[in-house]
């Protein structure tokens, strides 16, 4: 199976750092904070592979570092170590070594996002057609007529209303939010997709039909995923790899029902026994 990124030795260190960072830190140490030099190692040494096609899950409580993997991925955030490579139609791009411009060109045209929070991922003054508008001049569409029939088809795809298309995304639910902001991230076929907690703060229901969605789009459009969440009720519905991240360190990774049933780290039964 063919990777699409490939990451390695991924590192995010906030505040000075010192060379005792890596080895005063870690789940070992209890703490992701250097007693040395007070910095905040957020992602220490993150290797891994996502398949084309695959849905992976880093899963982990608040502060593991799985959020800060992926702002790094998409360039919200700078790795103070290590590269990866993502492949993309034929072409492997150095992530890390790539100029801003054609970073953001990467980001808006090829990689979605879909944050926790939707106003991190719209933009609240313009309609919900519009935002997709915008993602989609970014790829050189430029084609008023070709624009909107592509927004409605996409509003339509992701269960939003094609009559509410012209509303501003502030006068949405959260689960419509959430709706605008995947189908903003798929506007451009973008072949790799980040979720982070996607579903976290909405109702029961929402959550459900949220995570059906997502599942019947990744089947049709092969897209592939990298959901970051601490729920693993989302991690058995989306995912068929996991990762489980601890104090910024990966402590375990296989496939998901494997994790999920029979886990072999101490923390992983923790999180596991915590949710049954």
């Amino acid at each position: 199976m063919k990777p699409i990124l490939d990451v390695d030795n991924l590192t995010r260190i906030h505040g000075p750092g010192c060379p005792a960072c890596l080895d005063e830190t870690g789940p070992e140490h209890d703490t992701n904070i250097c007693c040395h030099c007070g910095s905040v190692v957020a992602v220490a040494g993150a290797s891994f592979r996502l398949h084309k096609g695959e849905v992976l899950g880093i899963m982990g409580e608040s502060g593991s570092g799985k959020s800060s993997l992926v702002k790094m991925l998409y360039f919200d955030d700078r790795p103070t170590a290590g590269r990866t490579s993502f492949y993309d139609e034929g072409t492997a791009h150095d992530l890390f070594t790539l100029n801003e411009a054609q970073q953001l060109r990467l980001r808006d045209t090829r990689m979605g996002m879909v944050y926790q929070n939707p106003s991190l991922g719209l933009n609240f003054d313009i309609s919900a057609g519009g935002n997709i508008a915008e993602r989609l001049l970014m790829s050189d569409e430029l084609n008023y007529r070709v624009i909107r029939e592509k927004a409605t088809a996409l509003l339509a795809r992701t269960e939003v209303p094609p009559a509410r298309m012209d509303e501003l995304p502030r006068n949405f639910s959260g689960g419509m939010q959430q709706r605008v902001q995947i189908a903003r991230a798929l506007s451009t076929g973008a072949p790799l997709l980040f979720l982070d907690e996607v579903t976290t703060g909405l109702d029961l229901s929402v959550q459900a039909r949220i995570l059906d969605l997502i599942m019947e789009l990744q089947e049709v459009t092969g897209v592939s995923m990298l959901v970051v969440t601490h729920d693993l009720g989302v991690v058995r519905h989306l995912t068929t790899r996991t990762i489980v991240m601890k104090y910024g360190r990966i402590i375990e990774a296989g496939l998901t029902d494997q994790i999920l049933e029979d886990p072999q780290a101490a923390y992983t039964q923790q999180l596991v026994s915590s949710a049954l």
